[in-house]
């Protein structure tokens, strides 16, 4: 029987309705290239920060300790730089702060209360400057710190590495390392300004200025095939230390990755693919097997070599083109393998796998890994053969052995 009550309530009640307001925020990714930030005549950084009229501009400064290893006089050339400038409408609101460099640096969330305490104490405000030099793991750490405390202070970054100045240093992400996986806390944070100033890369040493040479070799292979013909020309002057060269490669690495975040369509990476990760699903997870002792871009090295040849047997790339790739790697100092490929779970499955996994969780549970389509060109696959892989694995041995055969000076990898 039917309820006649219920009949006249479901006669009154109102249709369900939606909603949708839109709104768009415009970014913009400034970056600054000069030679001595802190010289006191050089007015880069006054020209980046501003502050309401009448009140000055004030900053929170962390410096990478390993950048102040190498340049011990650092801390003091800023207080002199913020003095001779205070004038000009900035004021250091603290004594700078110096915080372990290195993927050490990104394992702890002590650095969050670190940044967040200083803040609070020094009362920065959301018109306050957060200015972190150092390279792409401090980069990352204290600008996710940075980007929380107020829902967000402005951040200018100053890289002090390769990797730093042509990659890391760039875009929009910040992150913390955690439960043995990269970034897995983290912000999209688009910083104030990114300054690259040549001179910190003079003080590298030889693992630091190599590190980030596997980057742009990474996105040439993907984006710029006559990039990746003068990065395989060029490679004994960037083993040489051939400032210029390197100067070269910054800047075409880093034009590539800022027209990628900026025109790419998917800056916050919303959707399912990382189209600049090529050879990162490896990379991210060999960093974490060796406990760190590879550094972030000697791991993307190798990643890259696996992918390369990875593609080689999916019908992507020639033995031929894979050949220049790896040559270019070997010959900057790369060693394109390491024992950890070896290490096994408990199934026999080899424990670099698990990144694939990790790489599906971080993109919402598909797979999605980009891969060339001949070089300088882009097609991400959504399946990966293991057996595949374990061809591409072989391939990568058999041309290490013979590569160190016939240049065994070409790799000086510590």
């Amino acid at each position: 029987m039917t309820d006649p009550l219920a009949h006249h309530d479901a006669a009154l009640r109102t249709p369900d309705t939606v909603a949708r307001y839109g709104f768009s925020v415009p970014f913009e990714l400034v970056v600054h290239s000069t030679r001595d930030a802190f010289a006191p005549d050089n007015d880069c950084l006054t020209r980046v920060m501003t502050a309401p009229s009448g009140k000055p501009a004030r900053a929170l400064v962390y410096l990478d300790e390993g950048v102040v290893r190498s340049i011990p006089d650092l801390p003091r050339r800023i207080h002199a730089w913020f003095a001779a400038n205070e004038a000009r409408g900035v004021q250091l609101a603290a004594v700078p702060d110096i915080v372990s460099g290195g993927e050490v640096a990104k394992g702890d969330l002590a650095i969050l209360d670190r940044v967040g305490r200083a803040a609070f104490d020094h009362k920065i405000c959301r018109h306050s400057y957060v200015v972190i030099v150092g390279g792409g793991a401090v980069l990352d750490a204290v600008g996710c710190a940075a980007s929380l405390v107020h829902r967000g202070l402005r951040q200018i970054r100053l890289p002090t590495t390769v990797l730093g100045q042509c990659d890391a240093g760039l875009g929009v992400k910040n992150g913390l390392n955690r439960f043995g996986a990269k970034n897995f806390f983290g912000t999209f944070t688009p910083p104030a300004a990114i300054i690259n100033d040549a001179r910190f890369l003079e003080s590298l040493d030889e693992r630091s200025w190599r590190a980030g040479i596997s980057e742009a070799v990474k996105v040439a292979i993907i984006k710029d095939a006559p990039f990746l013909d003068e990065l395989i020309q060029s490679a004994p002057a960037l083993a040489a230390r051939d400032m210029p060269a390197m100067e070269r490669l910054i800047a075409r690495c880093a034009t590539l990755h800022l027209e990628h975040i900026t025109q790419g369509g998917d800056p916050f990476e919303h959707g399912s693919s990382r189209p600049l990760d090529f050879g990162h699903w490896s990379a991210h997870r060999l960093e974490v097997i060796t406990n760190h002792k590879l550094m972030h871009g000697e791991a993307v090295a190798i990643g890259v070599a696996i992918d390369s040849l990875y593609a080689v047997e999916i019908g992507r790339l020639t033995r031929d083109e894979v050949d220049g790739i790896l040559g270019c790697l070997h010959t900057c100092g790369f060693r394109l393998w390491h024992e950890a490929l070896d290490l096994k779970d408990v199934s026999g499955r080899r424990s670099v796998l698990t990144g694939l996994e990790q790489f599906r969780e971080h993109l919402g549970g598909e797979l999605t890994l980009a891969m060339p389509d001949g070089l300088g060109r882009r097609r991400d696959i959504t399946s990966f053969d293991e057996a595949a892989f374990e061809r591409a694995l072989a391939a990568l041995r058999r041309w290490r052995r013979r590569a160190s055969t016939e240049h065994p000076q070409s790799s000086r990898q510590s």
